[in-house]
């Protein structure tokens, strides 16, 4: 939910019928921009009585003291992710600071472009006031945007993301780092103020659902074995991939399926596959990480859940953030090739069905698919598709010297030709998915705080910078040789 509030002039002498009725044509022409977007928006000009206020000829805006702190309890009240405070005409910025204050959320301070009234004066005005006080973290990081409502917009889906980061949990089974891979970790407690809470159990939990369910829920089992059979290609090859371990796949899918179902408001799931699941157990579970993040199984429709293996905490939620952003599933996976040209991603067995062919029609992306023998751990199919091209936000919060930066790019996908896919050998079965690079090769990888990646159809970039000063820290646009230079040689 984002808050819309407009503020006004106070002093008596200023009253003036037609600024109000332009204020009030102003807000609710942003309110209704936003709902038709999508949002959920909180009116506080409405919820305070405003507009029968002036058919009885008072302000429309905000104009007291008391008002301010009725709408910044309102707004914490609520519960909303931010507030928009249009500030089109002239306000005493202290009604502004007195509304933070008390609604300890994020703050866009927005004015349009119309040179009738004093919407630059006052956010100016209004944006000084706020650092001067200081008086939250709101106040003193607050955003101001004229004239461009698209901004807004990408401000406002930032500030959802961010919120329903803070208030659910990441779901591991099997905590890292896995392979010896130090950056799959992080300062879990120091991460809560950008995820609610973490959810860590033992692969164990799986491995025991999975067992009952082939002793004793037999039929559920074999339901999604004939389901997947009929809906994506399958090629046994009587060793790596038999009936058998695709049923205990499908057992591992449905238990972690269940395990998710047991533990609430969870935004995005991680697997550690190597080597408990993969070696010991002894099939690869790669089924969660391509139908978690897909809105269909053999049991119906069902809800998007990012998901990412190895326990990839920053990666977990790099998938969410951008799952977040755009409402599509999130894609995640090894950075497994990058010359001059291109950037080429693949999961270790399965990512995102969606990506088979990028359709909002489930059948396509399954038709698409091809489940066949993997190339690592004891036994297990990986599910094979090619990404086709499109346009992509590229997204990875990392941290260096105990500072996080959040990675990102606009990416342009490239199709996988014939001669690529010739030089393809280790890990052929996997999905890929080819991006072009927006560096030259060195400066890529150098750059680089993982080997994994994830991202999404459409720019959301923009949101992204926005995130990334909602959480108080640095983005780095790998698509800006400038930015890159700056992060790489240590500067702020």
């Amino acid at each position: 939910m984002i808050a819309v509030l407009t503020f006004t002039d106070p002093r008596p002498t200023a009253l003036s019928e037609e600024r109000e009725r332009a204020l009030m044509e102003k807000h609710s022409g942003l309110v209704e921009e936003l709902r038709e977007e999508g949002f959920e928006v909180l009116d506080v000009n409405g919820r305070l009585g405003k507009y029968e206020a002036l058919k009885a000829g008072r302000n429309f805006g905000v104009d007291s003291m008391e008002g301010a702190f009725e709408a910044g309890k309102m707004i914490a009240g609520e519960g909303a992710s931010g507030v928009i405070a249009g500030l089109w005409h002239w306000t005493e910025s202290n009604l502004v600071t007195a509304m933070v204050r008390e609604a300890k959320r994020p703050v866009l301070l927005y004015a349009d472009d119309d040179p009738a009234w004093a919407g630059t004066t006052c956010v100016t005005s209004v944006g000084a006031s706020l650092w001067e006080s200081a008086v939250n973290e709101y106040a003193l990081n607050h955003v101001r945007i004229k004239g461009d409502v698209g901004k807004v917009k990408a401000w406002a889906r930032a500030a959802e993301a961010v919120s329903k980061l803070s208030r659910k949990s990441l779901l591991l089974w099997g905590a890292p780092y896995t392979l010896g891979m130090e950056h799959l970790m992080d300062d879990l407690p120091g991460l809560k103020r950008i995820v609610g809470d973490f959810v860590i159990l033992d692969q164990y939990v799986l491995v025991r659902k999975a067992e009952e369910l082939l002793s004793g829920e037999e039929e559920r089992v074999e339901g999604f074995y004939d389901w997947l059979n009929g809906k994506v290609k399958v090629k046994f090859d009587g060793r790596m991939l038999t009936p058998g371990v695709l049923k205990k796949q499908i057992a591992l899918y449905l238990a972690a399926k269940e395990s998710w179902g047991e533990h609430g408001e969870i935004s995005a799931v991680s697997v550690k596959c190597q080597p408990e699941l993969s070696e010991v157990y002894g099939v690869t579970p790669c089924l969660i990480p391509a139908f978690f993040p897909f809105n269909v199984d053999a049991e119906g429709e069902k809800e998007v859940v990012p998901a990412t293996c190895e326990g990839d905490v920053k990666g977990t939620i790099s998938s969410a953030l951008l799952f977040y952003l755009s409402g599509k599933p999130p894609l995640f996976g090894d950075i497994k090739y990058v010359d001059d040209g291109i950037v080429l991603i693949a999961n270790c067995g399965a990512s995102s069905l969606y990506y088979a062919r990028l359709s909002d029609d489930p059948e396509e992306n399954l038709g698409a698919t091809l489940i066949q023998g993997q190339c690592q751990g004891k036994s297990g199919g990986a599910l094979t598709y090619r990404t086709p091209p499109g346009k992509f936000t590229v997204a990875r919060l990392i941290r260096r010297g105990g500072e996080h930066y959040l990675l990102y790019f606009l990416a342009e996908g490239v199709e996988i030709t014939e001669e690529l896919e010739s030089k393809l050998k280790w890990g052929k079965q996997w999905p890929h998915t080819a991006v072009r690079n927006p560096l030259d090769k060195e400066t890529f990888i150098s750059a680089m705080g993982a080997n994994h990646l994830s991202l999404v159809p459409g720019d959301y970039t923009g949101e992204l910078r926005f995130v990334a000063r909602l959480w108080g820290i640095r983005a780095v646009d790998l698509g800006d040789r400038r930015e890159v230079k700056s992060f790489l040689e240590g500067g702020q």
